[in-house]
């Protein structure tokens, strides 16, 4: 599985805190800046190809010349950045997209990921996190979540496609993004009767596998993983709190 990675480091850093300014992804945490712990991490994975990082229109680019990853600039949304990363990398294989304001992650953790795909192979491969396994390991924790047959889950900030499957859905995926907060608008996308099954919690996970992947005429495959770090961002004060706490030296990081 050829596997490339673009990094999405958008975001605007006052959102977090109005005290900060500049790039989201450079906010510093136990003094890095956040995209580092993310870029370290998918440095450590074998299985993954070349690197590339998406800056937002206006984003300084010599800031982020000390990372390793070649640089997509003037982006305009995460979906302009996966097709423009898709026109610098070569066509073959698939597609990685990770957040940069998910300083938790791990390379375990992608690694991970990544065998859970290759065991079940898909076009289409989409995180999500048990809501169980989130409140365990981060108590508080504030995050979306949508309940399921199986249970209540929330969507992760690493996502993988496969390049010809991303070029051929364009307009879909504009929506779907739009919508990525609002899991309801997303699920009444799908028909009426999966807003009813969705509303009493009867809706399962593989027949909104197979409403997808008809929608993309493509094997889609949601991939339940066990790392809670994978569902955690950082977009509010709290999150950038918990964010210091996990990734401080005593904690071996």
């Amino acid at each position: 599985m050829k596997i490339d990675v673009v990094v999405l480091a958008g975001g605007d850093a006052s959102k977090v805190g109005s005290e900060l300014n500049g790039p989201k992804s450079l906010i510093k945490i136990c003094g890095r800046p956040m995209i580092d712990y993310v870029m370290d991490a998918l440095g450590q994975c074998a299985v993954l190809g070349e690197i590339a990082i998406a800056l937002p229109p206006g984003a300084d680019q010599a800031a982020f010349t000390d990372f390793s990853g070649r640089i997509i600039p003037d982006t305009h949304g995460v979906i302009i950045a996966m097709l423009k990363a898709t026109e610098l990398f070569d066509d073959e294989g698939y597609l990685m997209a990770v957040s940069s304001d998910a300083p938790m992650i791990s390379a375990q953790a992608i690694d991970d990921f990544v065998k859970r795909c290759e065991s079940d192979p898909a076009d289409l491969y989409y995180t999500i996190i048990p809501k169980t396994v989130c409140e365990m390991a981060f108590p508080g924790s504030k995050r979306t979540y949508f309940r399921l047959k199986e249970g209540a889950f929330t969507g992760g900030n690493v996502h993988m496609i496969k390049k010809s499957t991303f070029v051929n859905n364009l307009s879909l995926e504009e929506q779907i993004f739009a919508m990525r907060k609002k899991p309801i608008s997303l699920i009444r996308m799908l028909g009426v009767s999966f807003v009813l099954k969705f509303a009493r919690g009867r809706l399962s996970i593989t027949s909104v596998e197979e409403k997808a992947g008809a929608a993309f005429h493509a094997e889609v495959r949601a991939i339940i993983t066990t790392y809670p770090e994978l569902g955690v961002d950082v977009d509010k004060p709290e999150d950038l709190e918990l964010a210091e706490a996990f990734l401080k030296p005593s904690n071996g990081v």
